[in-house]
């Protein structure tokens, strides 16, 4: 008699124990999916190859002034003597990074903070360079931009695709072989477009802060350093 008492006085000791165990392990395992659905954008760039982006001073067009340490573009009052060799851009007002990508997954962060008027992607190798220039796939640019300080798109083709966004630093992200070009939102990793295509040839970042005769858009577009600490 005993005996039976003692048996069931252990078996539910051991049911309460072993209840406790899983209640806690389902918490934890709660908390740890948590964690990982809102530190997921993070833990895929920290994944990425962050790209040390600088500009190629040989694609700037003539009424671009570039910082002595190529990451730094505006506008020049002053239309600069540069020669006109055919990889400069110059009716539009527009410069390339110097490093282009034919594969990997890239991403490099452009301040565009108190710019009325700006547009920034990619741009494959063999686009056109003189004269007027449609930013837009079918012609090699996957972009997106700003004009007149309000209305946001992305450069796509035959007509622009309105954006309701309002960025002031902006992440690209590229993917060759996924065929993938994205924006995000780098204060909150937001995502603001996704251009989807085929790529079969080098692709280059792509920067173009316009030329705007008024006092409105005479800040400058900046490339961020390399190293960007994102907050989970």
């Amino acid at each position: 008699m005993f005996a039976n008492k003692l048996f069931s006085f252990l078996t539910l000791e051991m049911m309460m124990t072993f209840l406790k165990y899983l209640i806690g392990f389902c918490i934890l395992t709660s908390v740890c999916l948590q964690r990982q659905i809102f530190t997921y954008p993070s833990l895929i760039f920290q994944q990425l190859e962050k790209a040390s982006v600088t500009l190629d001073p040989n694609t700037a067009a003539p009424w671009l002034s570039l910082s002595e340490d190529l990451t730094i573009m505006g506008y020049s009052p002053i239309k600069q003597q540069l020669p006109d060799n055919p990889e400069r851009f110059d009716s539009c007002v527009s410069v390339l990074g110097s490093e282009g990508f034919t594969s990997g997954r890239h991403h490099w962060d452009v301040d565009v903070m108190g710019q009325s008027s700006w547009c920034l992607g990619v741009a494959r190798e063999s686009i056109r360079r003189k004269g007027i220039i449609k930013v837009d796939p079918e012609n090699g640019f996957w972009a997106i931009g700003l004009m007149d300080g309000n209305e946001y798109y992305a450069c796509t083709s035959p007509w622009r695709t309105d954006l309701s966004i309002s960025p002031k630093i902006i992440r690209v992200y590229l993917d060759y072989k996924g065929g993938k070009v994205s924006f995000y939102n780098l204060e909150n990793m937001a995502l603001l477009y996704t251009f989807t295509d085929t790529f079969t040839e080098k692709l280059y970042p792509y920067f173009c802060p316009y030329l705007v005769l008024d006092t409105n858009n005479l800040s400058l577009m900046k490339i961020y350093p390399q190293k960007v600490i994102l907050q989970d």
